[in-house]
């Protein structure tokens, strides 16, 4: 008799057979290519005219370097550098100047050479109004960025900061011979024309497009690093939805598919000829309450609220232990999270009480909350195309209504919320963002930032504008760790946005590459060194 065990091992084996896994194809495989499947919008290669996405930055970094790339590091401390375009750079000792040497041996894929005029033209086009380039306050301490040779650069500073390197360092460094024939006023008129006009300093030229659909990549010959990159070509697919690309996945006519859902990754787990990989991240999702609107203008309800939704059930149920509960903007895994901080629990019956302490009842008994005349009674926002928020949506309005609170989901094209969202027009809205590891909250919780930058819930609270400006004000971050954990816990008990969920990313890709390593800063990180075995 063969056993149980043996008798599973021949029917994998079969089907394998039947199916083609792990079997020799008739067709031997053309090892100088690879076809990538992930989600992105790509209209662009310039990265200052559109709004700024992981895969976005993921696909211009093969194509336009930095002058420095940031490592992976920030789970241990503040994140280091390493060289991209720049070979050196040191601070001056009142660190209101920094020198960068660029690497002799770069150019641009037409021959020419890159140079410090091409670094202060990117400086100049991040800063100048009608670019209007979304991160452009990263650049407010940088009061000028001087050519001292060809080779050699300095910029200056207003004050110096922890953040003076994420704030000169990540961007792409733009080519002023080939983009300076524009002014910066026509730049957003026309995405399109800088794909007409693009040169690279990456390890990739861009051969093709079809948009919306499709990105060749070719090896670019004039790259300084002479071995890489090891393919010479990688196509990028896009599809309408996940599960679309993991289907492809499945059928062979795709290498490797980046950014699978937790319901997809059943469907590569049980397949021998691939490998599923997943790794932490920068992101987290939230609900942002606009504590512009009465529902939210207090924190003791904004509390209940986090007490009313089961965030385990929303983890285990949508991302099927691929996340984890989120308590802070600063993830559990960077080394600055707060010590101890637990997320709120789920517990409804104190979710009640708490909403009656803060004047909520239900006075007319049709089962939803008033307060002083207007029902507990909201839209919950979220992008269309977003289908684990969407999810989670669903599950948040049952356990909300549940405590005497109708929230209405709703999906939009993000070309319509996320306007809504920048100038805090909106009740209530289910995103997500990715950490700058800078650590610099600015941006989403300092009340200079309402109406501007992600400050979507109107947030103001003095105290954490104190706190930000205190930790900006050292030089060295470890120094300002207390200040952080301060601001964490005022964060929690304030809760103007509730942390849904941290999730892990998950990639799958064909068992025959190797070097395949994406990681939390991209999901194409060091493309240039995939390779066939």
């Amino acid at each position: 008799m063969i056993p149980v065990v043996a008798m599973r091992l021949l029917a994998a084996a079969g089907l394998a057979a039947m199916l083609g896994w792990g079997c020799a194809s008739d067709t031997p495989r053309d090892k100088t290519r690879l076809t990538v499947g992930m989600r992105f919008e790509y209209p662009t290669p310039n990265e200052l005219i559109v709004q700024p996405t992981l895969g976005h930055k993921a696909i211009t970094s093969q194509l336009l370097l930095p002058l420095m790339g940031e490592e992976t590091d920030f789970r241990e401390g503040p994140p280091s550098w390493r060289s991209a375009l720049a070979e050196t750079w040191e601070f001056s000792e009142d660190r209101l100047v920094l020198t960068v040497r660029l690497r002799p041996d770069a150019v641009w894929s037409d021959g020419e050479p890159l140079t410090a005029d091409d670094v202060r033209f990117t400086w100049q086009a991040q800063t100048d109004p009608d670019v209007a380039w979304i991160l452009s306050y990263a650049k407010e301490t940088i009061t000028d960025v001087e050519v001292v040779d060809e080779r050699t650069v300095r910029f200056h500073f207003s004050r110096a900061s922890p953040t003076q390197l994420a704030d000169v360092a990540p961007e792409a460094v733009l080519p002023r011979h080939a983009w300076g024939q524009r002014p910066f006023s026509d730049w957003r008129s026309d995405p399109g024309w800088f794909f007409e006009h693009l040169v690279a300093s990456g390890p990739f030229v861009l051969e093709d497009r079809t948009p919306g659909r499709e990105l060749v990549l070719g090896r670019n010959p004039d790259y300084f690093e002479a071995d890489l990159p090891r393919l010479e070509r990688v196509v990028l697919r896009t599809a309408a939805d996940g599960a679309m690309l993991t289907t492809q996945l499945l059928a062979g006519e795709l290498d490797v598919v980046t950014g699978i859902s937790a319901t997809d990754a059943e469907r590569v787990e049980g397949r021998p000829d691939l490998r599923l990989h997943a790794y932490s991240n920068r992101q987290y999702t939230f609900v942002s309450w606009n504590t512009g609107r009465s529902w939210f203008t207090d924190a003791a309800t904004r509390r209940a609220l986090a007490m009313a939704i089961d965030r385990h059930a929303i983890v285990d149920t949508v991302w099927r232990g691929y996340a984890r509960v989120g308590s802070s903007p600063i993830l559990s895994d960077v080394w600055a999270h707060a010590p101890n901080l637990e997320a709120w629990p789920h517990d409804p019956e104190a979710a009640r009480v708490a909403l009656g302490e803060a004047g909520w009842s239900d006075s007319d008994g049709d089962g939803i909350l008033e307060r002083d005349g207007a029902p507990f009674r909201f839209e919950l926002a979220t992008f269309a195309g977003a289908a684990a928020r969407w999810d989670a949506m669903q599950m948040i309005q049952a356990d909300l209504r549940a405590v005497g609170i109708d929230a209405q989901p709703r999906r939009f094209d993000p070309s319509a919320l996320l306007p809504r969202m920048l100038g805090n027009d909106f009740d209530a809205v289910v995103s997500g963002l990715a950490i700058d590891t800078s650590l610099d909250l600015h941006p989403t919780f300092h009340s200079e930032s309402i109406g501007g930058g992600h400050n979507y819930a109107a947030y103001a609270n003095p105290e954490v504008d104190a706190l930000i400006a205190s930790f900006a004000n050292r030089l060295d971050p470890l120094d300002g760790l207390e200040d952080l954990h301060r601001l964490q816990r005022i964060l929690h008990d304030d809760q103007p946005m509730l942390v849904l969920w941290e999730a892990l990313t998950l990639a799958a890709f064909n068992e025959e590459l190797e070097s395949v390593a994406p990681n939390a800063l991209s999901p194409l990180a060091n493309l240039e060194e995939w390779a066939w075995r």
